[in-house]
């Protein structure tokens, strides 16, 4: 649920509070160890392959086994296969619908044929073939050029171009949005750094604490992760936040930018990251750097039993308390309550929660 405080005309309160229950600990202990990864990929219907591989390689890590190298560039593929699926998501479908533009389904259809093999790559395969038909779909659907094409557009100047000249559907969304307010919902809120060994150096202790599911923090603040964190050093992005701060211009540049180099590097064989590192005892901590962003797994093991289980995921950060959704909403305009609604949606949105949203708006 989303709740939004006005006074004045202004928005002085902006609250997001899941109200999914925190069903992990209770599912996944006593469990076989074995059954984490698929119980993972069958509990959460969005990212259910990076659910999957989190908690796959939070029971290697706990029972002290390593990753193959084949098995950790699968991997990646498919973590990377998803971000691209997610994001055509989002760009074909949800933020039309936000605009009151037809939903693109057929280009989404598309998107999971080409996907596909990628998705379900399993290790060694030759996916090379399977990654030029993805590339080509995104050319057709998304860029109106090859993807490694698009990621020469380094300005927020020649982004507008691009979406101006309208090749797909989605540039001329990008020419709407950029047209009206690339600027909304911009706050100051430090990026989180992407998924390393810092994970089990700094959050892992952190766990401990019943709280940090709802307030997650790093060096003791609130941080933004996704694809705006990922990409910022990118010439575009980098732009765009220069240009309009970290707000849904810059993220919808980034959503772009990670997608393009995505669908690149599986060309590679290589993909997103994720890993893991073994805690004290037979306990773990793994992280996937999934398409909403950093997604954390933590398992302790009895035996082959699981003993202790939990998840933080990326809408937590975002929507943290003192976050990018919560800062990015002060100060919002709320004399017009339809306008009001449409821009707390489009702020919603491109931090991408994985969850539903209720909004509510109260006035004082």
């Amino acid at each position: 649920m989303v709740r939004i405080s006005t006074t004045a005309g202004r928005v002085t309160g902006a609250q997001a509070r899941a109200q999914r229950p925190r069903v992990a600990g209770k599912l996944f202990t006593g469990r076989a160890a074995s059954d984490a990864a698929p119980l993972a990929g069958a509990l959460f219907a969005i990212c259910g392959r990076s659910q999957s591989i989190a908690a796959a390689a939070a029971i290697e890590a706990a029972k002290g086994e390593g990753e193959r190298e084949a098995q950790r560039r699968a991997r990646d593929v498919r973590i990377a296969a998803e971000t691209v699926h997610e994001h055509a998501w989002r760009l074909l479908v949800d933020w039309p619908k936000l605009a009151g533009r037809a939903p693109e389904v057929e280009a989404l259809a598309g998107a999971r044929k080409a996907l596909a093999p990628l998705l379900a790559a399993a290790e060694g395969e030759d996916l090379r073939d399977a990654a030029r038909g993805a590339q080509a779909w995104a050319g057709q659907a998304i860029f109106g050029t090859a993807p490694a094409d698009f990621l020469a557009v380094g300005s927020t100047m020649a982004l507008r171009k691009w979406a101006r000249k309208g090749d797909t559907n989605v540039a001329r969304l990008v020419a709407e949005i950029l047209e009206g307010d690339p600027a909304l919902g911009a706050s100051d809120v430090a990026f989180l750094p992407p998924g390393d060994v810092w994970v089990a150096r700094d959050l892992a202790s952190a766990l401990d604490d019943a709280a940090f599911d709802d307030t997650p923090h790093w060096h003791g603040e609130a941080r933004e992760t996704g694809p705006l964190a990922r990409t910022a050093a990118h010439p575009l992005v980098a732009d765009a936040i220069a240009a309009w701060g970290r707000g849904v211009g810059a993220r919808l540049a980034a959503r772009l930018v990670e997608m393009a180099l995505a669908l690149e590097s599986m060309s590679q064989g290589r993909g997103a990251g994720h890993g893991a590192a073994r805690l004290d005892g037979a306990s773990a901590i793994a992280w996937v750097e999934t398409a909403r962003g950093l997604l954390v797994h933590q398992a302790a093991l009895d035996g082959e039993r699981i003993c202790a289980y939990r998840i933080v995921a990326p809408t937590e950060w975002n929507f943290h308390p003192a976050g990018a959704f919560a800062r990015g909403a002060l100060g919002m305009p709320a004399a017009d309550a339809g306008r009001l609604e449409r821009q707390v949606r489009w702020l919603v949105a491109s931090l991408d929660p994985c969850v539903g949203v209720r909004l509510e708006v109260g006035h004082a």
